[in-house]
This record gives C-alpha cells, sequence and structure tokens, in this order.
C-alpha cells in the first residue's frame, strides 16, 4: 500500500514538473495561478510545436493566429482559455490584430491555425480522436488557388469550409485587411465576395448617410444574402434587435428593379440591401435601395463570373477558388477604388412605420418603395 502511494505521488510530481516545464517554455510565466484542464494542457503542447514548425519567435510580427477557441468545444468542454494559452504560446493578440476568433458551431471541435505572412505557410491544428493532430500547408495565393492544390489541401484535416476560412481571412489580412472588414469576416466566418459588398455598403453609409441623433439603421435583405452579416456587425442592427430582416425575392423581381446592374447569368444579387435611418423620435425614415456592380468587380478582378456557379456547385473547387481570388483582390485595393461598385438605386421617405411596412411578411419591399414615386 505504501509502495503503491509512493509511486502515484512520483507520477504526479512528474506530470507536475512537465507542465510547470512547458509553460516556463512557452511563455507561461503566471502560469501557476491558472488551472488547465488536461485537454488545454495538450492544446498548449501542439500550439509550442505549430510555432516551432513554422519557424517563428514568439512576437514575431508575421504571425497571425485564427482559431474558434470560445466556440469550438473539447470532449465537450468549452474552449475560452486556449485564448490565453496560444496568446502566451505566440505573443499574438486581439489588440495587434494578430489573434481572429472566427466563428463557428459550438458543436464543432477546436481548432486553430498558425500563419506565416511571409511564406504563406500555415500549420492547423485540431482536437481530433483525443488529441490535437496536425496538417501543414501553404495558403500563399499562387499555391492554393488551383484546382488540384485546393483539393489536396481540403482532403486534409483542415477541411474544405475551414480551408476556405484561413485562405480568405489570412491573405486578406496579410494585405492589410482594415479591422472592420476582420471583425465581419470573425462574425461570418470567411471573406466572400457578398461579405465585401456588406463592409462597403457600411463603408458607403458612413459616408453618404452616417446616423443622426435618436437615428438607427434598420435594414432588409431581399433576398438575404451575406452583406446582411456585414451590416449586422459594424451597427449593432441584429436581427434579434429588429435591425435586420430577411425576404425572399425572385430573380424576376430583381431583374425589374436592378436596372443596369442586372446581366445575365449574374451568381450574386444586384441589390444586397435596402437601408433606412429610421427615428421615432421625429417619426422618420429615410431608406435607400443599394445596389452592387458585379460586374464592374469581376473585371477588375479578373474573376469570372461563372466561376461562382461552376458545375458541380460547392463540390467544385472552383467555387472556392473564384470566391477566395476575390476577397484577396479586393483586400489589397484602396477604399475609395472599391466604393465605386456601390451604387443607390432608389432613395425614399416617410413615416418611421414605413420601415415596418417594408419589412413586413408577405409584402414585396421593392414594391412598396417604387409605388412612392
Amino acid at each position: 500500500m505504501r509502495k503503491h502511494v509512493t509511486v502515484t505521488l512520483l507520477f504526479a510530481g512528474v506530470v507536475f514538473l512537465f507542465t510547470e516545464v512547458l509553460a516556463l517554455c512557452c511563455g507561461f510565466e503566471e502560469y501557476r495561478e491558472i488551472k488547465y484542464t488536461k485537454e488545454m494542457v495538450q492544446a498548449m503542447n501542439a500550439a509550442f510545436k505549430a510555432r516551432t514548425e513554422l519557424g517563428l519567435e514568439k512576437g514575431d510580427e508575421n504571425m497571425l493566429v485564427l482559431t474558434n477557441a470560445s466556440y469550438g468545444t473539447v470532449n465537450g468542454k468549452t474552449t475560452e482559455p486556449f485564448l490565453d494559452i496560444v496568446s502566451n504560446v505566440t505573443a499574438c493578440s486581439m489588440g495587434t490584430r494578430s489573434l481572429l476568433m472566427v466563428h463557428t458551431p459550438y458543436a464543432q471541435p477546436l481548432w486553430c491555425a498558425l500563419y506565416r505572412k511571409d511564406t504563406g505557410k500555415v500549420v492547423f491544428m485540431k482536437w481530433k480522436k483525443n488529441a490535437f493532430q496536425q496538417q501543414v500547408l501553404n495558403v500563399s495565393p499562387d499555391k492554393i488557388l488551383g484546382s488540384e492544390a485546393w483539393k489536396t489541401a481540403a482532403s486534409g484535416l483542415i477541411g474544405t469550409e475551414t480551408l476556405f476560412s484561413v485562405v480568405t481571412i489570412s491573405n486578406s489580412w496579410s494585405a492589410g485587411a482594415p479591422w472592420y472588414l476582420l471583425k465581419c469576416a470573425q462574425f461570418h466566418n470567411h471573406i466572400c465576395p457578398g461579405l465585401n459588398a456588406g463592409y462597403l455598403i457600411g463603408e458607403h453609409l458612413k459616408k453618404n448617410y452616417p446616423l443622426r441623433k435618436g437615428e438607427r439603421y434598420v435594414f432588409v435583405g431581399a433576398p438575404p444574402t451575406c452583406a446582411s452579416d456585414a451590416l449586422q456587425t459594424m451597427y449593432d442592427a441584429t436581427v434579434g434587435k429588429r435591425g435586420t430582416f430577411a425576404k425572399l425575392v425572385g430573380q424576376e423581381k430583381l431583374k425589374k428593379y436592378a436596372g443596369d446592374l442586372w446581366f445575365d447569368g449574374i451568381p450574386l444579387s444586384p441589390l444586397p440591401i435596402i437601408a433606412m435611418r429610421v427615428s421615432k423620435n421625429s417619426n422618420s425614415c429615410e431608406g435607400v435601395v443599394l445596389g452592387f456592380d458585379w460586374k464592374g468587380l469581376f473585371k477588375d478582378t479578373g474573376v469570372k463570373n461563372q466561376d461562382l456557379t461552376p458545375p458541380g456547385g460547392n463540390s467544385n473547387p472552383t467555387y472556392f477558388i473564384s470566391r477566395a481570388t476575390v476577397a484577396i483582390k479586393l483586400a489589397s485595393m484602396r477604399l475609395d477604388d472599391k466604393l465605386k461598385y456601390v451604387r443607390d438605386v432608389k432613395k425614399f421617405f416617410g413615416q418611421a412605420a414605413m420601415a415596418q411596412k417594408i419589412a413586413r411578411e408577405g409584402t414585396d419591399p421593392y414594391a412598396v418603395i417604387w409605388s412612392m414615386e
């Protein structure tokens, strides 16, 4: 019995010493004050291994960390402690825009991607089968934006959807994407043409239709698009706060109201959002139907609109490659050069109740707006 107790204590001491040494190597000067689970100790070890594989020292400005920590789980447990762990291991932080939390379903396992800006190298780690597994890949545009390269990378641990998240966010960050676009991307979990359209519409509103005292934005996506996620993020106009509404609208109606923004084979809505400044105090609603010049964007980025709807849909790598190409090229453009894609299609004015009328179930919002002439 005494021998058994001695062995147990000796084993516990060895484990404690190991975690203390590992924590010190990773930069955890105050590790003793934090009680991590054994899974988070494994996560710390995996993050340190990933940084070593990346070939960067702690605090290197070329490093970006993307993770679904605080959303993803490990053995059913929440993973917010990993944010401290990976920050200590890498010195990346939200304050330096080098640690970004990517929104995923809570049931998805914890994952983390360490990206090296100067080489495009990514070390991806994910909790799977009671351990952290690793995949190394290169997400530089010239390395990843080809059909075979994409299929090879997506067939690994990272998977197609997370690959799209990592490729679009890391390359946009590398190109100097603005903070608000990165915040939108964290919520939407990737950067696509629709999210970019929403971000640019948000900047257009700030410049041309800023909120005045007592006003708030109300948005109607007809049909709903990725642009709405960007606007919800930028202006706290969430569905739950009745700041954003979604309505299904067919292609024929879009064609009727979009004017010269419409073209045959258009893969995305030419009318991403109806934006309204609403004030109950002054009983006013000032709105604008906002369009987006996809034809001009595709021309400037060199992407064929057909590639966004390839045979096989999202099972075809071209589906993601075309969208990633747009995101990466837009990230390198000046804001003023991108705002030209946003168009004021139709302005309208009314009382505050007009916003509810446009958003009401069963109504055609465009018919309501165009009837006000």
